[in-house]
């Protein structure tokens, strides 16, 4: 029998469950609330009545992660239409492409808005949504959550906050400069938003305050001409010792950029914390357009901050690039959140094991909620392959006493490995999530497998392969080289041609491209 699936949202996490959904012959929809697709990454302006905003996206966001190691794992980008790190509408464009491509329009139910959803005896769900023809009630045998987390602002409770008279909002709701030319600007925090706007603003404003408690890591995109990703292959991953990859990060990141400046320097070591990317913002401190202070904030007061280091800065606006609060409205809390963590106490900490399906609900799946120094398109693909297989009788999850057991081992992990930090409830390592997830569908690029590939009829172009996934820029075609779901010649093809730095698809994947588009439409 057919399983029928709802997926929740059409975003990057949402497109590519569909696609994973339909390869498998499974009856799949999305219901996704707005007008359009893509999720975060389309831009929209804040409503002109209420001045909410849906997506997280200012206009000048650009992916911190590079083109061939963002895409799909098979459906490369053209770097001939492509730039090395994409702007939002260049992303929202591939998706687009890529919507296109798989034929996956015909399955998404757009300005639909999921309210409810309720867990069956059996473990169908019954779901509740709202459209503009009204209320409808639905019984799925799947359910994939793929809204992502970044739509729930999170405000630590500031004290003094409804002192101060100026103008205070989140990251969430911040759009462009221009209206806070002139101003004095206090930026709460080190993450990418914070950099972002931080180096946005820094022309512009009259006074320009970055506020950290921890300091952190700050690295350039490029690094001697190529991408920073180019530097953390695989090898450095998962085959050097981490004490060795550290040092020769550190050493890296010193060597191009400089010591960093005391007040943003970190405790912690560059593998303890996602690190920020952005090529211009220390060069705006160094010029003086940008002024850190390691501090947290003792209060609000009417005009402005006082820090615990005991500095009062007179400030405008207040921006608090704090991040998000993982939600997920329309599913039972205990689905996904954490009544209690072996890591740190955080709203955020939650219940799931491998970060996607909970111990005590059947068929619920969450996709995207990742944090990694990386891109998250390859990975949500992998979870979404994962999950599939599970629907689909590849393999099996363990018990629920062995995944309450894995998630507790992943939140000492967690404790042992990371900054206690919110941020770093759901931080996995790339490699190593993919292959622990891929390797039940036996397509983890192992180097045992590669490397027995050597040993057959085009000895020389899988030693290229070989070569190319551990040694060079993690491009995501790797994923697709082995097992279930493979597709060997476009990952072969894109994995060689990234490689080699060409800088358009090579013949070999535009045919690839071909035979897929011709012979695997989705139905």
């Amino acid at each position: 029998m057919t399983l029928k699936v709802l997926i929740v949202g059409a975003g990057v996490s949402g497109l590519t469950t569909l696609k994973e959904c339909l390869a498998a012959g499974f009856e799949a929809i999305i219901f996704e609330a707005q007008g359009h697709i893509g999720g975060q990454w389309q831009y929209t302006d804040p409503d002109p009545v209420t001045g909410e905003v849906h997506s997280s996206i200012y206009q000048g966001t650009i992916f911190n992660s590079c083109r061939d190691t963002s895409s799909f794992s098979d459906f490369p980008m053209d770097p001939a239409s492509y730039s090395v790190y994409t702007g939002h509408k260049q992303f929202v464009q591939y998706l687009h492409e890529y919507a296109t491509f798989f034929n996956l329009m015909s399955h998404i139910k757009l300005g639909t808005r999921v309210m409810k959803c309720v867990q069956l005896e059996g473990g169908k769900w019954e779901i509740t949504s709202s459209a503009e023809e009204g209320a409808k009630t639905g019984t799925y045998d799947a359910l994939f959550a793929c809204t992502g987390h970044n739509t729930t602002p999170f405000i630590p409770q500031f004290q003094g906050l409804a002192d101060f008279k100026g103008q205070f909002i989140h990251s969430h709701v911040y759009r462009t400069p221009g209206a806070f030319e002139g101003k004095k600007v206090a930026v709460i925090g080190v993450g990418s938003s914070a950099v972002d706007i931080a180096s946005e603003l820094a022309p512009q404003a009259k006074a320009l305050h970055v506020i950290t408690r921890k300091g952190g890591w700050i690295i350039p995109r490029f690094v001697f001409g190529k991408p920073v990703e180019a530097f953390d292959s695989r090898f450095a991953a998962t085959v050097l010792p981490s004490a060795i990859t550290k040092w020769a990060q550190t050493k890296l990141c010193n060597l191009f950029i400089g010591d960093l400046p005391p007040k943003l320097k970190p405790k912690h070591g560059i593998l303890k914390a996602n690190p920020t990317v952005r090529s211009d913002f220390l060069e705006k401190i160094h010029v003086g357009l940008i002024t850190p202070h390691r501090a947290g904030i003792e209060k609000f007061a009417e005009k402005g901050l006082l820090l615990t280091n005991g500095m009062e800065l007179d400030v405008d606006v207040i921006i608090a690039c704090t991040g998000y609060l993982i939600e997920f409205p329309y599913l039972p809390e205990d689905s996904y959140r954490a009544k209690k963590s072996l890591f740190i106490d955080s709203p955020n900490s939650v219940n799931l094991y491998e970060l996607v399906t909970p111990p005590n609900y059947q068929n619920l799946f969450i996709i995207g909620i990742l944090e990694l120094p990386g891109p998250l398109p390859p990975m949500a693909e992998i979870q979404a392959r994962w999950s599939v297989g599970i629907l689909a009788k590849k393999f099996n999850l363990p018990t629920r006493e062995q995944m309450s057991k894995s998630i507790e081992q992943f939140q000492q992990h967690l404790a042992k490995n990371y900054v206690h930090s919110d941020r770093h409830t759901v931080t996995i390592e790339p490699f190593q999530y993919a292959d622990r997830l891929l390797r039940p569908l036996h397509a983890n690029p192992s180097f045992s497998a590669l490397f027995r590939k050597i040993f057959t009829s085009n000895p020389f172009r899988a030693l290229s392969v070989l070569n190319a996934v551990y040694m060079s820029i993690p491009s995501s075609g790797q994923f697709r080289l082995l097992g279930e779901g493979a597709d060997q010649e476009i990952a072969v093809a894109s994995i060689l041609r990234i490689a080699k730095g060409a800088r358009e698809l090579s013949k070999e994947e535009k045919e690839a491209l071909r035979k897929m588009r011709e012979g695997a439409s989705v139905p």
